[in-house]
């Protein structure tokens, strides 16, 4: 028998639908009927059309039997055909929070809907923010892979129900009977595949994988162990370095973060959201990152935000974290009240320190700090609320101590250290106030 994949190529390449036969003023003619995008179409056929239209359907309904069987067998699940339509509900784990009509909402759970949706009304901006960037040389071969063809990138995670590691909204088609439960992940088959353009994984059946709803520009790939998923992510030594120090050092200036670790090929860290909703700043900004802009979009829902926020935006100016966007960035909601409940932890700075550089940039010479602070210079409010924050008094021996958690080592370690503690006190001295 031919495998899953195999067989819904194959049943994708025949029509659908009936053939009927008619008779109009003593004449019989046969019509072929079929559904697309939610619409009942008929067609007249030719009379040579017909034997062969009637062997594709028959064809096409017996694969579908044995489609049937093997994901009875497998329990394997695959997406119902109504969501191409995009119909049906977006879910917050078995609550439908907004439904939608071929892509129109027709309502919505103001509590419980992603920020997203609330902002923009838009399923298709949903989908956006969780899908794989096609950038990625492994993105395209776990396409090809997972038999994903769609002519916009934004239906990718239609693919698996819309489904993501860090949050439990999902995408229910109308009329589907599944629960939650049933489509939680629970298996990595396709780790190899994201992370190292593994092929192999062409043998397997088709099954439920968080990497098509795993954003970035670098190869990653999530693996289960031990019942907890951890991301890794691909990279060059200076960027590990880079990465692993500026967690260290984010929880040495008391910055909430994400622990990353080393395992002698790539970098990892644990899923941060296994019981809260990740969602990212850009879900309420849109791509606009200016700092007074965002300042004051997060002062407005709760001053604790808009502090921890200043608190990341610092940790990054002293980093020279130049790659923060809104889509790194972002909130943890409850998932049962749909409240706000923190800034997500700072995560993904493999952009940072000297990832691009040898050298670590002097503060008096680097134009990102200084735009951070003519930012605070230039809001009262913010400035106010910065200097409540009571960083830390760090010392050389504290940023030495971090490399020796590091089993990366790096040339011109004390002019690292050096530079990185000048920049720190350059920016929260007085003087620049």
């Amino acid at each position: 028998m031919k495998t899953l994949s195999q067989l819904l190529v194959e049943r994708n390449s025949l029509p659908e639908g009936n053939i009927y036969l008619k008779t109009i003023n003593g004449g019989t003619y046969y019509y072929h009927q079929y559904f697309y995008n939610g619409k009942r179409y008929s067609k007249l056929l030719k009379d040579n059309e017909v034997e062969e239209l009637k062997e594709q359907i028959k064809r096409r309904k017996k694969i579908d039997k044995q489609i049937k069987f093997l994901q009875s067998k497998e329990k394997i699940i695959v997406l119902s055909k109504n969501a191409y339509s995009l119909t049906g509900y977006i879910m917050s784990g078995n609550t439908p929070v907004a439904e939608y009509k071929l892509g129109n909402l027709l309502w919505i759970n103001e509590k419980l809907a992603p920020l997203v949706i609330k902002r923009t009304k838009s399923i298709e901006r949903f989908l956006s923010l969780r899908v794989l960037d096609m950038s990625r040389t492994n993105a395209r071969i776990l396409k090809k892979i997972l038999n994903i063809n769609v002519d916009e990138d934004f239906k990718i995670p239609l693919f698996s129900y819309a489904l993501a590691i860090n949050d439990n909204y999902w995408f229910k088609p109308k009329h589907s009977k599944l629960k939650y439960d049933e489509l939680l992940f629970n298996n990595d088959n396709f780790y190899d595949a994201a992370l190292k353009g593994d092929s192999t994984v062409f043998t397997q059946q088709s099954k439920l994988t968080p990497e098509i709803t795993t954003t970035g520009s670098y190869e990653k790939g999530w693996k289960l162990i031990k019942k907890e998923w951890r991301l890794y992510k691909s990279g060059t030594k200076y960027e590990y370095f880079s990465e692993l120090y500026s967690c260290y050092f984010a929880k040495l200036i008391n910055v909430d973060t994400v622990i990353y670790e080393f395992d002698g090929d790539y970098i990892r860290c644990k899923n941060f959201a296994p019981n809260t909703n990740f969602e990212p700043l850009a879900s309420l900004a849109g791509d606009n990152n200016d700092y007074t802009f965002i300042f004051n979009l997060l002062y407005d829902l709760d001053i604790s935000l808009a502090k921890d926020y200043l608190k990341l935006m610092f940790f990054d100016a002293v980093t020279y974290n130049i790659d923060r966007h809104n889509e790194n960035i972002g909130f943890l909601r409850s998932r049962k009240t749909g409240k706000i409940l923190s800034l997500a932890p700072n995560f993904d700075n493999n952009l940072s320190l000297i990832s691009t550089s040898p050298l670590l940039k002097k503060p008096n010479k680097d134009a990102f700090i200084a735009l951070f602070i003519k930012f605070l210079k230039s809001d009262d409010k913010a400035l106010s609320l910065f200097k409540t924050i009571e960083f830390p008094h760090i010392t050389l021996m504290d940023l030495k101590e971090i490399l020796t958690n590091i089993p990366i080592k790096i040339e011109n370690q004390n002019d690292f250290i050096n530079t990185l503690l000048d920049r720190y006190y350059f920016v929260l001295t007085n003087k620049i106030f």
